[in-house]
């Protein structure tokens, strides 16, 4: 009789399968609300992850631009001027020579940089600098030969004005004369025809960098066209000073 007193009241404590069934659902329920909501959290870390990397990646692409910006607008700056000289002398070979050992350590600089946010820029870039610094020697190269040109050119004419004419040791130093200004007309001319090329090729480098920089920061394509035919003048000019020259001491 005890016996089935307890276990009467045990049957009537534990929970009715009903009871039990509900809890289970409730639990399942609970369970499934709790997966669901760290999945969520995770998508949501995962968006602010990706979201804040975006923005850093901008962060430095727009960074590494203005660096970029800085240096291109300097070398453009220093191409304006050089193309704005006309008169061959020897200080303006010392400006053109200042103005490429400028713009190449402007190269040097810009390959030290961080590349990875914006490779193409930095790519055409250097090719725009590369371009404008050789262009800036090769005018020097033209600037210096044409001064001198220019002496040998007097030192002809000079010696061809002397009284001693017709001599050995007169014909003798006036061919020698006559050589040294054609030698300086060869180099002249070469200059010039290298200096001419990479004008006519600058436009193209320009066009890849304003791609990504504008326009604003380059110098305008017209001043290198405008450069080039001034230089071919100016080639021309001295290819009939030679022929002079050569007239005068055909003279003897």
């Amino acid at each position: 009789m005890s016996g089935d007193s307890v276990n009467w009241n045990s049957c009537q404590n534990a929970p009715s399968l009903d009871k039990r069934q509900e809890i289970g659902n409730h639990t399942d329920m609970t369970s499934g609300y709790g997966i669901k909501t760290v999945a969520a959290a995770l998508v949501a870390l995962l968006a602010v992850s990706a979201l804040g990397y975006w923005g850093y990646g901008a962060y430095r692409k727009n960074d590494l631009q203005k660096e970029v910006s800085v240096l291109v607008r300097d070398t453009s700056e220093r191409l304006q001027g050089a193309l704005a000289i006309e008169t061959e002398t020897a200080q303006s070979v010392g400006k053109l020579d200042d103005h490429a050992q400028e713009v190449d350590k402007h190269v040097i600089e810009l390959r030290s940089m961080n590349a990875a946010p914006n490779r193409a820029l930095v790519d055409a870039a250097e090719e725009y600098m590369l371009t404008v610094r050789q262009i800036l020697r090769n005018q020097a190269a033209s600037h210096r030969y044409r001064v001198q040109m220019s002496a040998s050119d007097k030192t002809l004419r000079d010696h061809m004005r002397t009284a001693n004419r017709r001599t050995g040791p007169w014909i003798q130093e006036a061919l020698r004369a006559k050589d040294r200004l054609e030698k300086d007309y060869l180099d002249y001319r070469l200059s010039i025809e290298a200096f001419g090329r990479l004008l006519e090729s600058f436009p193209e480098a320009r066009k890849k960098l304003a791609l990504y920089l504008g326009t604003r920061s380059l110098i305008d394509a017209a001043a290198a066209t405008d450069a080039r035919r001034r230089a071919l003048e100016s080639l021309k000019r001295a290819g009939s000073e030679l022929e002079r020259a050569r007239q005068l001491a055909a003279v003897r």
